[in-house]
């Protein structure tokens, strides 16, 4: 009868440490995740503040970020070309006023009534600034070439 109740208290003992052990891992998990959230939070905000210091870039002018800010300008004058590049694939154009898509035939945008003149295709050449911070030297010191 001995070993029964030692067997019984020793599955007991482990059955307590398991459910330990498991409320243990919830409440980590549940922390992490916290963790997680605020992360994100902090992730989301640094965003938010790097765009506005990008957006009053000429009031407090900063020649560390310079190069940044130049980069991000460069960015967002591309997506405008692409944009408009899509509009053209489609067989449109971009009212100039209110910038909605407008049909190749049409003299005046239907939406604002601006003029919109015919664009005249040009040829796309693509340009890449990339900042200098990113740029990987590489040594010829260990090669045989000269």
């Amino acid at each position: 009868m001995d070993f029964f109740n030692r067997v019984g208290s020793t599955i007991s003992n482990r059955s307590r440490d398991v459910a330990r052990k498991a409320k243990e891992l919830a409440e980590i998990s549940s922390l992490n995740g916290q963790i997680s959230t605020q992360e994100n939070i902090i992730e989301k905000l640094c965003l938010e503040i790097g765009k506005t210091v990008y957006e009053k870039r000429d009031a407090f002018p900063d020649d560390v970020l310079a190069q940044k800010y130049t980069a991000v300008t460069n960015a967002y004058a591309e997506i405008e070309h692409l944009k408009t590049r899509i509009i053209y694939a489609k067989g449109a154009k971009q009212c100039p006023g209110c910038k909605s898509e407008v049909a190749l035939d049409c003299t005046f945008c239907p939406d604002c009534g601006a003029a919109v003149p015919t664009p005249e295709p040009e040829p796309y050449v693509e340009t890449i600034e990339i900042p200098p911070d990113s740029v990987i030297y590489y040594s010829n010191q260990d090669s045989n070439t000269p």
